[in-house]
């Protein structure tokens, strides 16, 4: 499996959970290294490791994975 360069990425916590971050780093552990901290209003990401093995783009399809797993928590916490 070959790898390609390391992303940053920097998610504001007003739009998404901690938790969910957390869930999606776990999904895409496969294709990526994920490391989390808080940094002010931010979750920032540092994605390494990233494989080449796959068609698309891993670091954004880990966002919007992270996103929805975010509306799925907080439509759940709404019942």
């Amino acid at each position: 499996m070959r790898h390609t360069d390391s992303a940053t990425v920097k998610l504001h916590h007003a739009l998404y959970a901690q938790e969910a971050i957390a869930a999606a780093a776990d999904t895409f552990a496969d294709f990526a290294s994920f490391a989390v901290r808080r940094d002010g209003d931010h979750y920032v990401v540092e994605v390494t490791d990233i494989t080449s093995a796959v068609e698309g783009d891993v670091v954004a399809e880990f966002c919007n994975f992270a996103l929805a797993n975010t509306a799925t928590l907080r439509k759940g916490s709404d019942a």
